[in-house]
């Protein structure tokens, strides 16, 4: 084990023990009734997985960047269109071999609000499905000006662009980090089942930061689950001017590999293996991201869990 893995091992232990002995404290004065404001009542309130960027504090991701002199400048805060644009996330990441195409194109015409066409003569039924299901969605939040379907013989698709800046976002890889946050809170929930008591869960998407040279800096997604740290950056495009800036930041982060995550929409999983090796980041496709997280949220939960039985084993004596 290298210097840095040991170095991430002795911080998640740490917060771990941190966290043993505030519940320990907690469990003491369980039986004892104090008066509480509505604000308090309200923090107590809140289940893990509310905790998001608009909570009024972060108790576990705002302290772990400020110990590495970062500063939080702005998190974005919560919008009224989330719910949709999530959806229409996670749409097309599970379907983006099918619809990369047709995206590509809408990415290409949507500066000016052309119009594109779309061939599906001699597609697989369900690729002709999910297109045409997209583009029905799209239209219908108005993220497509125009659309139609032409069945057979021509099986074409005709649709036209729009300049709306909530489309352009969305296009121009907004739906990337919504589907990964996605599959984040979903890897959170499966292994909170799995696990006696509640997991802590905290996350920032997009927030813009300030590096301890001074220099601005926006995260994709930084997420707490338990005691371990998980900094994700996803791209749609172009990722090799990113890559060394981002093995760089996960230096600076302190974090190890399995917990720096690049998440790439166009490369095979050959490629990514490459990288991983080349970068000490975990590069992986969007097919394989869930499984990768989940295997490593496991292992780190076992470990947190062993801690702490460890910990109350020799406390009780």
């Amino acid at each position: 084990m290298n210097h840095d893995r040991i170095e991430a091992l002795l911080e998640r232990i740490a917060l771990a023990l941190e966290q043993m002995v505030a519940q320990t404290s907690q469990h003491r004065t369980a039986n004892v009734s104090y008066p509480q404001s509505h604000s308090d009542t309200e923090k107590t309130s809140l289940e893990p997985s509310s905790r998001n960027s608009n909570a009024s504090s972060l108790s576990i991701l705002e302290p772990f960047l400020n110990a590495r002199g970062i500063q939080i400048k702005v998190r974005p805060p919560e919008d009224a269109a989330d719910q949709v644009i999530d959806s229409l996330s996670l749409f097309l990441g599970e379907r983006y071999e099918a619809l990369a195409g047709l995206l590509s194109k809408i990415k290409r015409a949507m500066q000016t609000g052309a119009q594109i066409t779309e061939s599906l003569k001699d597609r697989p039924q369900q690729d002709i499905s999910s297109a045409c299901q997209f583009c029905t969605r799209l239209y219908e939040v108005a993220f497509l000006e125009q659309y139609q379907y032409f069945r057979s013989p021509t099986y074409l698709i005709k649709a036209k662009t729009t300049t709306l800046p909530k489309a352009q976002r969305f296009f121009g890889g907004q739906w990337l980090e919504r589907f990964i946050l996605q599959k984040v809170k979903a890897v959170y929930a499966q292994v909170s089942s799995e696990v006696s008591g509640k997991l802590a869960f905290e996350y920032l998407i997009n927030p813009q930061i300030i590096l301890p040279n001074g220099d601005d800096f926006e995260l994709d997604i930084l997420a707490a689950m338990g005691s371990s740290i998980y900094w994700i950056e996803a791209k749609s495009g172009d990722y090799q001017q990113h890559v060394a800036k981002y093995s760089k930041f996960a230096r600076l982060l302190g974090l190890d590999p399995d917990h720096s995550f690049m998440v790439l929409a166009d490369v095979p999983d050959d490629r990514c293996e490459a990288l991983s090796a080349l970068f000490s980041m975990t590069v992986c496709t969007l097919r394989s991201f869930e499984e990768r997280l989940l295997a490593i949220v496991r292992s780190d939960t076992a470990q947190q869990s062993a801690l702490a039985d460890r910990f109350s084993s020799v406390s009780e004596h």
